[in-house]
């Protein structure tokens, strides 16, 4: 029987020589593994806020970045002399790259460390806003979004990866909880405080803020943002190497770490070069794994639904209650505002299903040690809260069509807009939180899939929203996402009944291969 645990000689003999598109392999998989007596993480409580804290910083800016340069559009077409069109190039190439760049960083930052692949995404995120900000021409504001956009967009997968990486799955839901709420609120704001700085001081002003708040961002995490990833410091006991070093580590680093020796490997073990190549097409191939795939379209689905929202709200605010832009941006506050309490509570949901379904399962739960996951049943408690959620926020969106179709007072759409906020939100930390567990041994690589499917399905969303109003009308457009979003318990029941067996038959294949494996390299080694 297959042994969950992420002591460190479990992760020492792992290697990466993976099929293409699977996991390196659980340690809940590998067998006659001893249990580990030690907490999985030495990292103390108030270190992981801190740690979290920062990410919740670091994450904000990919979001945020799409949704402020929003009220500029106008200005800069008409600076520059460039159609709607060609200004309208310059989200499309973001939202691209928003989903392309953190296949890379992801991979990345599991094979050669967060604290790194963290640093060089923000350097690359601020100088492309700094040019941003003195551009003046098409090609240079196509090419810097794109660096812009990879730069941020890399931190989401990154964070999540981070979590992973000191959390066990009865507590992960709390601290992913919190982690989201401030990003998740960037969407909503970025137009408000976009168009205040644009009206103010001009487009350019909004890429030196963005410039002046990243490099303060850049500065912490500098200073104080300590390496978390397993193969490099293990349970958070062995001392990185310079490259991966804080700054403030005696602050921020477990003292464990401290008097052990360099080389950030667990019980020796140096990596070696093939360790450290990071593969990014990793991402893409997890998709096809039945177990993944599944969630990542209801993500995409529900993804896409909760951007056809946002992308019309300035053309129907306008033409049905004659807003300005100001007064549009100001709308986006109760997206944002249901989405901070969501992320708040769903975490605290998440956690509460997970102890909940592992005492009727008669498994002991510690949350400060990792559990048999092989024999846990995960899809049953991740996905225990999500059908309310997924049903509400099916019925504000229907709900939302038809209201605003009727043009009623400007409270009733708000109030849909907030409910649609919050369970999309937590559909999406539900399915997030069990994609991280689902991949242990790689989240940030999973989150990358993810964001990979999300943003491609949100960027069609967002392409033929306004095209759907015209043919079909408000009301029926939202039905349409409405039932789309439907299509989804079905497949979420799939996941939830044989989600499990899923899960194991791909573990054993692996562990199959490891064996084989190892049997090879002894045979080679003895002759």
């Amino acid at each position: 029987m297959a042994v969950a645990t992420y002591h460190q000689n479990a992760e020492i003999e792992q290697d990466k020589r993976e099929e293409a598109g699977q996991d390196r392999i659980p340690t809940e998989s590998i067998k006659d593994a001893p249990v580990a007596e030690k907490p999985y993480s030495v990292f103390t409580s108030a270190q992981k806020k801190w740690i979290v804290f920062l990410l919740t910083l670091s994450a904000f800016f990919s979001p945020f970045s799409s949704t402020v340069y929003l009220p500029a559009l106008l200005p800069v077409q008409q600076e520059l002399g460039i159609t709607t069109t060609q200004v309208n190039l310059s989200l499309t190439t973001y939202l691209i790259f928003q989903a392309i760049a953190p296949t890379l960083s992801g991979e990345l930052s599991d094979t050669l460390g967060r604290r790194p692949v963290y640093l060089l995404t923000f350097i690359i995120y601020v100088a492309a806003c700094a040019g941003l900000a003195v551009q003046k021409s098409l090609a240079a504001l196509l090419i810097l979004r794109m660096l812009q956009s990879s730069g941020s967009s890399g931190t989401v997968a990154i964070a999540f990866g981070t979590l992973a990486d000191f959390t066990t799955p009865a507590e992960r839901g709390s601290y992913m909880g919190f982690m989201n709420s401030f990003p998740l609120s960037s969407p909503a704001l970025g137009p408000v405080i976009g168009g205040a700085i644009a009206e103010a001081a001009g487009w350019r002003w909004i890429f030196w803020f963005l410039v002046i708040f990243a490099s303060l961002a850049l500065a912490l995490m500098f200073l104080a943002f300590p390496e978390t990833n397993r193969k490099v410091v293990g349970d958070g006991s062995i001392r990185p190497p310079a490259l991966n070093r804080v700054i403030l580590e005696k602050l921020v680093s477990p003292k464990e770490s401290w008097a052990s020796r360099d080389g950030g490997a667990s019980n020796g073990r140096k990596r070696t070069l093939r360790d450290m190549v990071p593969n990014p097409f990793r991402s893409v191939l997890i998709i096809f794994n039945k177990d993944v795939s599944i969630i990542l379209l209801v993500m995409s689905i529900f993804y896409a639904a909760f951007y056809a929202v946002m992308a019309s709200i300035p053309k129907l605010f306008s033409e049905i209650y004659g807003y300005n832009e100001l007064q549009v941006g100001l709308c986006y506050l109760a997206f944002g505002t249901g989405g901070i309490l969501s992320s708040i509570v769903t975490g605290k949901i998440i956690d509460r299903d997970f102890r909940s379904v592992a005492d009727k399962s008669g498994i002991k739960v510690d949350r400060k040690k990792l559990e048999d996951m092989s024999k846990f049943p995960l899809e049953k408690a991740r996905l225990k809260s999500i059908w309310y959620a997924m049903g509400l926020c099916i019925a504000a969106v229907i709900s939302y069509g038809w209201a605003l179709s009727r043009k009623p007072h400007v409270a009733a759409p708000l109030v849909l807009q907030f409910i649609i906020g919050a369970s999309n939100v937590s559909v999406m930390n539900i399915i997030s939180v069990f994609l991280v567990d689902l991949y242990p041994a790689a989240p940030a690589t999973a989150t990358a899939s993810g964001n990979l499917c999300r943003c491609m399905v949100g960027a069609v969303s967002t392409s033929v929203i306004e095209i759907m109003i015209t043919k079909l009308g408000v009301g029926w457009t939202f039905t349409f996402w409405g039932l789309i979003c439907l299509f989804c318990f079905p497949l979420l029941e799939m996941e939830r009944r044989w989600g499990h067996k899923w899960r194991l038959a791909r573990f054993e294949v692996l562990v199959k291969k490891q064996e084989q494996e190892k049997l090879k390299n002894e045979a080679n080694g003895g002759a």
